[in-house]
């Protein structure tokens, strides 16, 4: 069987059931709001990416999101551009705010294509190590300093830029597949020191803005919600999600307390998808028509697979094996792990409030 790359968190499901089931015995207007100067037509921001697939617009080239039916609602050309998504992913809305294209992916930049700042997010990849062949987010934040010790960016250049980071979700995939189902609150706090620590190189790298994304309802995801036949979000696996992002939250509220020069700014993923999820369901449930039409099963997934595959896999004769919805627009999840474009511009729009927070000091 022809199988690609897929980032990690697709395997968040087995390992994630094994604990449940031990209990029981994963677009906007052109306007910037004082952070891009787009009257002057002379846009000095630029947008450093990091993290893994929820903001990866293509240096994982050998993942499945270069394989079809990924890219399906892209426009113009309706083909994979190596998101996982049918179409746009988050940062090209964070992109759309600041007033430009998503920035140029750290695996096809030169000296010519970086007016926009560089994507160093690697889809599958963690603060730590994964089991996919990618650069951690340690790795990715060197890339950066390396290119800064180059002088390929000024200091104005780096104050006026946002740094953009969602990172996480794939260290908890790696840790289950390892089979570590006991030290759960200990992990959750090393690993998030590990992230605050990678935070903090950005103040004394001269950044000015610091967008931190908290973890996705990790419960929610249609790899998980199977279980349950994509009819509720499996509230014991949100837990994870809750305490990570309790604590980092605490973390970054200290960072923020003893820097200066560096805004830091949080963006709440958890609430914002649940937030939707949840009143698309409740709706359903009394009978709404206009979401039993369109958002019928918000927690179901467009692309889905045959069992025991994932979207995108195709047999010996390059058949599919998965099913794409008759209306992906009309979908929240694209595949069993990641939003739609339709999904990411619902996100963006509850989170679109947080963003005025870049021009507060």
């Amino acid at each position: 069987m022809k199988k690609h790359q897929s980032p990690s968190i697709i395997t968040l499901t087995t390992t994630l059931l094994l604990v449940l089931l031990s209990n029981l015995r994963v677009e906007g207007t052109r306007k910037t709001y004082g952070v891009a100067d787009s009257g002057s037509g002379n846009n000095n921001v630029k947008l450093f990416v990091f993290g893994d697939s929820y903001v990866d617009t293509e240096n994982a080239v050998h993942s499945k999101a270069y394989s079809w039916p990924y890219g399906i609602s892209s426009y113009p050309d309706h083909r994979p551009t190596g998101r996982n998504s049918d179409g746009k992913v988050f940062t090209d809305y964070i992109a759309n705010y600041l007033n430009m294209t998503a920035p140029i992916p750290n695996a096809f930049r030169n000296e010519s294509n970086i007016q926009n700042g560089i994507n160093f997010a690697f889809g599958g990849t963690g603060v730590y190590d994964t089991h996919i062949d990618g650069p951690n987010l340690t790795a990715q934040i060197n890339s950066f300093e390396q290119l800064i010790q180059q002088k390929l960016f000024t200091k104005e250049d780096l104050q006026n830029s946002v740094v953009l980071v969602n990172a996480g979700a794939n260290d908890y995939s790696k840790h289950f597949q390892d089979r570590k189902f006991f030290d759960i609150p200990k992990f959750i706090s090393r690993l998030v020191n590990q992230l605050t620590t990678e935070l903090k190189r950005f103040p004394s790298l001269g950044v000015g803005k610091v967008l931190v994304v908290l973890l996705q309802p990790v419960g929610c995801l249609p790899l998980v919600t199977f279980i349950d036949f994509h009819l509720v979000c499996i509230d014991l696996v949100n837990k994870i999600s809750e305490s990570h992002n309790k604590q980092l939250n605490n973390a970054i509220g200290q960072l923020k307390a003893e820097t200066t020069g560096t805004n830091f700014v949080t963006l709440d993923l958890y609430k914002a998808m649940l937030q939707f999820l949840e009143e698309m369901m409740m709706k359903a449930r009394n009978g709404n028509s206009s979401v039993s039409n369109a958002y019928w099963n918000p927690l179901r997934e467009c692309c889905e697979p045959n069992l025991g595959h994932e979207c995108g896999d195709v047999d010996d004769d390059n058949n599919p094996l998965y099913k794409v919805c008759d209306n992906p627009g009309a979908a929240f999840f694209w595949d069993q792990a990641h939003p739609s474009e339709t999904g990411w511009s619902i996100i963006f729009a509850i989170l679109r409030p947080s963003l005025h927070q870049l021009t507060q000091h």
